[in-house]
């Protein structure tokens, strides 16, 4: 697992011209970001790559003034890990005072099994974050797990770490770095009391071949209930199998997490904004059954004269500048809280709101999560 904020640097003179300074910075990421070799734990966790990114946004604090910016309006934004990120940032202590509000496009802070430490509160369907580095410490070094030392985890060449894992290597509740889930510590209020926005987009189950999560896996977080899967998300079953749990894995790990987690900011008495990206380049229509993952942040930035990409981008600058997306005359955005059913803003052909989007699913997704998270959802995690 590899990959580069680089890309993103071509955002910086859109973004100035708009009276925004824009700033990127990288991480360390898969077994050198986030690993809990018992050889390897320190006093603030496990989490090497959020230690990062707090060190990232002390530095913008201390020195953005200098480039034009405002340390007091720092906003964090990120897409897929990027949102998970700023999904993290949104309830880890040592960010606090670091961010002025998040935008988390396609993030999943509810998503089942993150590995867990023995200093927290178990849950059945996470596994032992301390047993999966002791196995991988002993498939890298070639010893017996028991047997491998400090020296041996510092001898590996971090290429070989970094090629050690397949499918995404996520962060770890350890109850220092990370006190607790995301969308767990949301639930209870203990998020910072900012400006939120997140959402998800049609098709986010693209990346679901590339996830290390397969079929079997998602039938058996339904909890016995392959049928009422099967017949809510039928229209995709019916193209085939492969569609319709790429359907279900998306609007589950990322659609129904923006959901969840906009919602959850009433606890804080802040607003959480919640969108649905829906919007194909017509010579992909033919290709694919819905806007991909990643794919509401690359047309924002590059379709510089498409109506929806204008709409979002307005959005989005408006978020930065003030914490309200709206203003402009675009269509007005409320709060996902705070009314009878939930309120989306749907970037399409159109731009529109709408209340209540794909209710019967969303129960559907959230009913497993609520069932998973009862027992942590209103205590503290000190076992």
């Amino acid at each position: 697992v590899s990959g580069s904020g680089e890309y993103l640097l071509g955002l910086g003179p859109l973004l100035n011209a708009e009276g925004i300074v824009f700033v990127s910075f990288n991480y360390r990421l898969s077994t050198l970001g986030f690993f809990a070799h018992p050889k390897l734990a320190g006093e603030q966790g496990v989490n090497f790559g959020l230690m990062d990114m707090w060190a990232a946004l002390e530095w913008v604090r201390e020195n953005i003034a200098a480039f034009g910016g405002d340390p007091e309006r720092v906003t964090v934004s990120g897409i897929s890990a990027g949102g998970m990120a700023v999904d993290m940032l949104m309830v880890t202590p040592e960010s606090a005072n670091l961010i002025a509000g998040g935008i988390s496009q396609s993030g999943y802070g509810t998503w089942f099994r993150q590995p867990r430490t023995r200093k927290v509160t178990p849950l059945d369907d996470a596994p032992s974050a301390e047993a999966m580095a002791s196995e991988l410490a002993g498939e890298v070094t070639g010893k017996p797990p028991e047997e491998v030392t400090k020296a041996d985890l510092y001898a590996v060449p971090a290429e070989r770490w970094a090629e050690s894992v397949s499918g995404f290597h996520v962060p770890i509740v350890d109850g220092l770095s990370l006190p607790e889930e995301t969308a767990i510590l949301f639930a209870r209020g203990e998020q910072h009391p900012v400006p939120f926005m997140s959402g998800g987009t049609s098709f986010d189950g693209s990346v679901l071949g590339i996830s290390g999560v397969d079929a079997e896996t998602l039938v058996e977080i339904t909890n016995g209930q392959e049928d009422r899967l099967k017949a809510l998300w039928a229209e995709d079953f019916r193209v085939n199998e492969a569609q319709g749990f790429s359907r279900f894995f998306g609007d589950a790990r990322y659609v129904y997490a923006a959901l969840n987690l906009t919602q959850a900011m009433q606890t804080v008495k802040r607003p959480g904004y919640l969108y649905y990206f829906d919007y194909v380049l017509p010579e992909k229509r033919a290709q694919v059954p819905g806007a991909e993952h990643g794919s509401a942040g690359e047309i924002m930035w590059t379709q510089m004269d498409l109506p929806v990409a204008q709409a979002m981008r307005g959005y989005w600058i408006d978020f930065v500048k003030t914490g309200n997306p709206n203003g402009g005359g675009r269509a007005v955005w409320p709060p996902a809280a705070g009314l009878d059913e939930p309120q989306w803003i749907v970037f399409g052909e159109e731009v529109d709101q709408r209340g209540g989007l794909m209710s019967e699913k969303m129960e559907f997704i959230d009913g497993l999560w609520q069932k998973r998270t009862e027992s942590l959802r209103f205590s503290s995690n000190n076992p």
